[in-house]
């Protein structure tokens, strides 16, 4: 490649890489809107509190559970279970990042501030990735210290030394942080609250039945949704009988949560770089 033709991919580059400043504006505007506090409000009561319920409620009842019940038991599994909901929350949080920004018109002061647009939304691509791969972390080790708190009562507990443990703790963080940039990169294709948070459940949850459907034909479709990417990824031990044939190897788990990643803020920089 010669030098002159280097050039205009450096040009680009540059285009996207923010400078403190427009990183610090951007990291005020995300800690000073309410929505921040409550997404990440709303996803730690669920995911504690239905984590400890559900691992309270285990240690309680394993005396009367039947032989196949405790052979089936995930101790993980019941500490993370809050995660359905919580994941909902950091979505939300990424939907509003940037939304919002476009419902109250504020993004046209931001573009005249700094009409690299490439460069607006690198800065806030990075603030929310950092501020919820940082909180999600935090409450997924939060969860799974108090639920594994909560079976020690009956030496149910599993430790992050055991095999395959800590995998999954950080797994189940890293998979809050994707879904918060998918919800970010809708938030920047849509420029609607309303209808990419819509679309972001449609993801999450009501893509599992379409799935289901076209299992018959390929069991492919379901093993990329983001509802079995999260069911093998927070797994210490590979699901038996069928419903493993919708689960997703972990190789193929998290070389979709990558391609989940890099095509959503893609879309969003595309979209970002229209008129706004």
């Amino acid at each position: 490649m010669t030098a002159q033709s280097s050039l205009p991919q450096r040009g680009v580059l540059r285009s996207f890489l923010p400078g403190r400043g427009v990183l610090r504006s951007e990291w005020i505007k995300l800690r000073s809107v309410r929505s921040t506090y409550l997404s990440v409000l709303f996803a730690t009561l669920v995911a504690v509190v239905l984590g400890v319920l559900a691992t309270s409620s285990d240690a309680s009842n394993w005396a009367t559970m039947t032989a196949q019940d405790k052979a089936q038991f995930d101790p993980l599994g019941d500490s993370f279970i809050g995660l359905i909901f919580g994941e909902l929350a950091f979505g939300v949080l990424g939907v509003l990042a940037i939304s919002t920004e476009y419902r109250t018109g504020m993004i046209r002061a931001t573009f005249s501030a700094v009409p690299q647009r490439g460069r607006v939304y690198a800065a806030k691509a990075l603030v929310v990735g950092v501020v919820s791969l940082v909180l999600g972390m935090l409450l997924v080790f939060g969860s799974f210290f108090l639920g594994q708190a909560m079976l020690s009562s009956k030496h149910l507990e599993v430790h992050l030394g055991d095999p395959g443990v800590l995998r999954v703790v950080l797994s189940a963080g890293l998979y809050l942080f994707v879904v918060t940039m998918i919800g970010f990169g809708l938030g920047a294709i849509l420029r609607h609250s309303a209808g990419a948070i819509a679309a972001l459940v449609a993801m999450l949850w009501l893509a599992y039945p379409i799935g289901r459907v076209l299992d018959h034909l390929s069991y492919l479709p379901s093993r990329i949704l983001l509802f079995n990417i999260a069911d093998a990824i927070t797994r210490t031990h590979a699901a038996t009988g069928k419903p493993a044939l919708r689960i997703p190897s972990l190789e193929l788990a998290y070389s979709s949560l990558a391609l989940y990643l890099v095509v959503f803020l893609a879309l969003g920089a595309w979209r970002i770089s229209r008129d706004a």
